[in-house]
């Protein structure tokens, strides 16, 4: 069985454009992604400045991108900026420690 991953980048929100965001990708089965930046060890982690990244999975593509585009124009229709959008075709994920 195939399944596909689609991933949408937006620009940077927080605070309450995040949790927007977030309540959005939530209502067409995205997650959001926790992107923490840390520079060095002793750095307390920071959310990414450089883009808000949210992924999704489905075994159609029809779903998929069905998904997506409704997703897309939802944050659009807000305003917010959409950078990229796609959708990958998953041969193996493997999560496992070898």
């Amino acid at each position: 069985m195939m399944d596909f991953e689609c991933h949408i980048t937006i620009e940077p929100v927080f605070d309450k454009d995040l949790r927007l965001v977030t309540a959005i990708a939530d209502k067409h089965g995205f997650r959001v992604a926790d992107l923490l930046m840390k520079k060095r060890r002793e750095d307390t982690p920071e959310r990414s400045s450089w883009d808000t990244f949210m992924t999704a999975r489905s075994s159609s593509y029809d779903v998929v991108h069905r998904m997506m585009m409704l997703c897309v124009e939802e944050l659009l229709s807000l305003s917010f900026k959409v950078w990229r959008r796609k959708i990958e075709l998953i041969l193996l994920d493997d999560r496992t420690s070898l």
